[in-house]
């Protein structure tokens, strides 16, 4: 059982001295083939990012509901839970900023058009590469960076280096429960 190796990883997370991305590694190595692929899913898409499906999965269109579906399911056999677990969207992976250009002077000129208005969005890089970018920055809490392009309007994604590192603390503490669940499970 990988339950040592869990509690080893969970402590050196904890403490900081292992990084997210090699603890979701050593996580999901020390659980394939004790828990179903489908619970492993988060980790490996924290890992390597998130794919276009995976963010359509995310966003689908609210069916109108009514009343009988909902009786239904109370009248329903139970499901083992996690049987049929699919991805929620994270919402700590939404970056906060705005669109803009660079001006002559270095600063950031807004761009008011009507697909930009959104001051936020998905993050879907995996730890590994957030990691790497983070460690490019001399100022880890107010660098700027750009995150996504406007074709149309040229107009950039901008927030700061703060938004990654909250990205990463929200994953840290995530694996840190899903270490604590999956020990649970495995008794």
């Amino acid at each position: 059982m990988p339950t040592e190796q869990l509690f080893r990883i969970k402590s050196q997370l904890s403490t900081k001295e292992l990084t997210v991305s090699d603890g979701l590694l050593l996580t999901l190595r020390a659980l394939r083939g004790h828990l179903p692929e489908n619970r492993l899913l988060w980790l490996n898409r924290e890992l390597l990012g998130y794919r276009p499906e995976d963010l359509e999965e995310f966003s689908p269109p609210e069916p109108k509901k009514n009343v009988f579906p909902r009786i239904v399911m109370l009248w329903s056999p139970a499901r083992k839970q996690h049987e049929e677990e699919k991805l929620t969207s994270p919402r700590y992976r939404y970056l906060q900023g705005t669109w803009g250009k660079l001006n002559e002077s270095g600063g950031i000129t807004t761009v008011a058009a009507p697909q930009l208005l959104e001051k936020s969005i998905f993050c879907n890089i995996g730890l590994q590469q957030l990691e790497a970018q983070l460690q490019e920055m001399e100022d880890q809490e107010g660098s700027l960076f750009s995150m996504s392009h406007d074709l149309e309007t040229g107009a950039e994604f901008y927030c700061f280096a703060r938004e990654l590192s909250r990205i990463a603390e929200a994953v840290r503490i995530k694996l840190c429960q899903f270490i604590d669940e999956a020990m649970q499970e495995l008794g």
